[in-house]
């Protein structure tokens, strides 16, 4: 059984009670072999990504409002407390403050402080674009990437923060009145044939501040910034939702498509045209 074959696996029965012995015997390994190649390759023992997975996949199910006694008892917690205790270490908030956080986001949209925010400023000359900051990570969550747990963002600040370190990403923020409202981030490619490529792997504008330009002027200053690292071609793609226009827009040319191409599988599962585009910097 191939990783990904073993990863399937934990994936499709999250639900069912499993063991690092039940893996070992599925994937022919020792258990100690297995505790070593899978820390290898991912950097922590299996059931520990095996809990991380479960409380994911529960915090899912608890925004969705279902009650948190049943989901913890369907993801194999013995008691309340115990999930209580392991969603808050492993996701970074409570299960009620995790639901709130996803039902605001899912109906408002648009945080009430950015709102505020929005109508304090004269112009869209008072934002400020400048690399990400570790202490960007709350305001991230909050008004970027609300589809992520606390944790999963603040991982990912962490490992981006070291890669602008080590000259292999370009990632920026947008910031207005002390809130991160836009952030693109540009991945400079670690393939030995190509050096010189960039990948544009995130743009996102806070929907109060969306169709005001920011988002073309966030990603100007990160192709900027990536061709002083060496980068002479962007490479992209997206949805063919009518996303493709904002591509176009900032100059990008599309390359190719390949006919459902992603699939969202939130809620009712979705499929989407993948359009390709790159950029001669």
């Amino acid at each position: 059984m191939s990783l990904e074959d073993m990863m399937n696996f934990i994936e499709n029965n999250l639900k069912e009670d499993f063991t690092l012995e039940h893996l070992s015997q599925r994937c022919h390994y020792s258990t100690r072999q297995l505790y070593y190649y899978f820390h290898d390759i991912t950097g922590m023992p299996v059931m520990t990504y095996v809990r991380k997975r479960r409380l994911f996949r529960a915090a899912g199910e608890i925004a969705l409002g279902r009650k948190m006694y049943d989901v913890a008892m369907d993801y194999g917690f013995e008691t309340q407390a115990g999930f209580y205790k392991a969603f808050l270490q492993y996701i970074g908030c409570t299960p009620s403050e995790y639901r709130c956080h996803h039902q605001l986001k899912q109906h408002r949209k648009i945080h009430p402080k950015l709102l505020s925010t929005k109508e304090a400023l004269e112009n869209m000359k008072e934002i400020e674009i400048r690399k990400l900051r570790l202490t960007d990570a709350k305001s991230l969550w909050e008004n970027i990437f609300s589809a992520n747990t606390p944790e999963e963002v603040k991982q990912r600040v962490e490992a981006n923060v070291k890669k602008m370190e080590n000259g292999e990403s370009i990632f920026l923020t947008a910031v207005a009145k002390e809130q991160v409202v836009g952030a693109v981030l540009v991945e400079k490619s670690q393939y030995i044939l190509h050096p010189h490529k960039g990948k544009l792997a995130d743009v996102v504008v806070n929907p109060a501040f969306q169709k005001q330009g920011l988002g073309k002027k966030l990603c100007h200053e990160a192709f900027a910034q990536a061709k002083q690292l060496g980068c002479t071609h962007i490479t992209t793609s997206c949805r063919g939702d009518g996303s493709e226009h904002f591509y176009t827009a900032i100059g990008m040319e599309p390359c190719g498509k390949i006919p459902g191409g992603l699939r969202e599988p939130w809620g009712e599962e979705r499929i989407y045209d993948e359009i390709y585009f790159y950029k001669q910097l």
